[in-house]
This record gives structure tokens, sequence and C-alpha cells, in this order.
């Protein structure tokens, strides 16, 4: 097994105001590969990751299956707390990225994504990741919606907004 040598930048802490995802609604796939943290912003959830050495390719930025990984999860997770859906899970349909500028090793990653439209079986969204205000990554996907939890006080949005 390889081991990939941590930095003094791998170490850099968060913007202030972030959180920990917590694990119960973060999958083990997004935890294993480093997952990403949250921010109330205007009402809107936000996330962010500092790119370590586990995150980069082989030229020392952030692969672009990471930056896919969690703008999957971001979406998804930011449209259910702004429109406090009752959905229990939204499978994706569809992810499409635009990758517009390497995120390099050290830098802090900040996502935003906005609802397009839901519908009584679909859930439409994109996102934006930037590095210091500049864009580095577009997403759009497309969510189905599955029927609520049995437990009719579950909510994800919810569960998100008391750790905010």
């Amino acid at each position: 097994m390889t081991v990939i040598p941590q930095s003094a930048e791998d170490a850099l802490p968060p913007p202030p105001g972030f959180v920990p995802l917590p694990e119960t609604l973060a999958s083990s796939y997004n935890l294993a590969g480093g997952g990403f943290l949250v921010a109330q912003e205007a009402g809107a959830l936000i996330g962010g990751f500092r790119v370590t050495a586990a995150c980069c390719n082989r030229a020392g930025f952030c692969h672009g299956g990471k930056l896919a990984t969690v703008c999957d999860v971001f979406l998804a997770l930011a449209v259910v707390f702004r429109e406090d859906l009752r959905d229990d899970f939204l499978p994706t349909v569809s992810l499409t990225m635009d990758f517009m500028a390497p995120v390099a090793r050290g830098a802090w990653a900040e996502l935003q994504a906005d609802t397009l439209r839901i519908t009584r079986s679909l859930v439409f969204a994109q996102g934006l990741v930037t590095v210091d205000g500049i864009p580095a990554a577009r997403a759009s996907a497309v969510y189905h919606r599955t029927p609520p939890a049995r437990d009719s006080t579950h909510s994800m949005g919810a569960a998100l907004r008391a750790i905010l």
C-alpha cells in the first residue's frame, strides 16, 4: 500500500463556520474520499473541502473524479436543505461536469448550488466550484425523487439545519 505524505497545506483549517457533514448524512463512499464540510449562508447550504494530497492526480491538482463526487453529493444535499424535501434519497439520473480551471493542492474549494426545478419525479440542480472566488468547475445534475422515509419526521434538510 502506498502512503501519501501529508504536508502543511493538507492541514490548513477551513474558513470559519464550516462543520463536517455528519456521518449519518454522508455515504461511506463519500467519507472514504475525504468528504466535505458544510456551512449556511443566506439560507443556502455551502460546501467546501481542502484539496489534500489524497485528492490529487499525478500533476498535483484535484482529480476530476473527486470534484465530480463532491458535486454529486453536495448538489442533492443543497436542494434538500433549501427546499426541505422529504425525499429519503435522491439517486442521480445525470451529472455533467465542466472543468474550467485546475484546483491546486492546498486550495480551499467552495461549492454553491441552485435549484432549477422540482417536478413530481425529478429534481434539477446546478452548482459551481470556486477557489478564491474564481470558477473552477460547473456541475449540472438531475436526481430522481424517491418516496419519503417511513418515518415522516425524517428530513435531511432539518438534520443539516440542526448542525448549522
